[in-house]
Formats: C-alpha cells, sequence, structure tokens
C-alpha cells in the first residue's frame, strides 16, 4: 500500500519545533507590521520624503504579509512556510550583519539571534520532512 499525501502529512515527526519556528516567524511578521506603520506615521514628519517612508512602509507591509503566511503555512505543514523561512532567515542574519557593522549592537544580536534559532528550526523540520510522492 502506497501512502498518500494525507498520511505523511497526518505524521508530523516535530510538531513542537515547527510550532515554535511558527511562533518565531509569525514575531518576525508583527515587528515588520510595526516598523511599516512607524514609516507610515513618519512620512508626514517634516525632513522625511514622503515617497520614500510610503515606499518603506510598503516593501515591509510585503514582507511582513509573506512571512505571517509562512508561519501559517508551517502550523498547517505545508512546505512553502519551511522553504520561504529558511531563505527569509538567511536575509534576516544579513540584516542583522549589517545593523552590527553600523554600531546597532543590541538590535544586530537580537535579530541574528532569532535568524539563526529560526533557521536550525526550520532546517531541522525540512529534514524530517518526507517528499511528495511523484506517480509516474
Amino acid at each position: 500500500m502506497t501512502p498518500t499525501p494525507e498520511r505523511i502529512r497526518a505524521s508530523d515527526p516535530a510538531p513542537r519545533r515547527r510550532r515554535v519556528a511558527a511562533v518565531l516567524m509569525a514575531l518576525e511578521g508583527l515587528v515588520l507590521l510595526g516598523a511599516a506603520s512607524i514609516a507610515v506615521l513618519d512620512a508626514g514628519q517634516p525632513g522625511v520624503p514622503r515617497g520614500f517612508a510610503l515606499g518603506l512602509a510598503l516593501f515591509l507591509g510585503i514582507f511582513a504579509v509573506a512571512i505571517l503566511l509562512a508561519a501559517v503555512s508551517l502550523i498547517r505543514r505545508r512546505r512553502f512556510g519551511v522553504g520561504y523561512g529558511i531563505t527569509w532567515q538567511l536575509f534576516q542574519a544579513l540584516v542583522a550583519a549589517s545593523l552590527l557593522s553600523s554600531g546597532f549592537l543590541l538590535i544586530g544580536v537580537t535579530f541574528l539571534a532569532v535568524a539563526i534559532a529560526a533557521f536550525l528550526l526550520l532546517l531541522g523540520i525540512a529534514r524530517t520532512t518526507a517528499m511528495p510522492l511523484r506517480e509516474d
């Protein structure tokens, strides 16, 4: 008897790891939404180019929605959340390194720690997730 995708999906070898990774990704998304909100509020401030602030808010908002969707996907045991989450953590680590080199030590270390923790959790999930069966 060949296992169906539903059967493969039903056995989750790392449910706790998946939940922790989803929570970390959801927190990242909420932080991005907060940063996007601050950018929108700053758009009306003197000395802040309105177009730049609104563009930054849009950019951050798009990534916030994407990482929140990835967190939901992870909870639902879908594959998008794992792949996008791993890619996002690599991007976040680069941003954290840039923050560290710019002198923003506390936020840089925090971002880097979250990126490393989420990356390792997601990597563990990717290693234990069964690939879908191909019918040739």
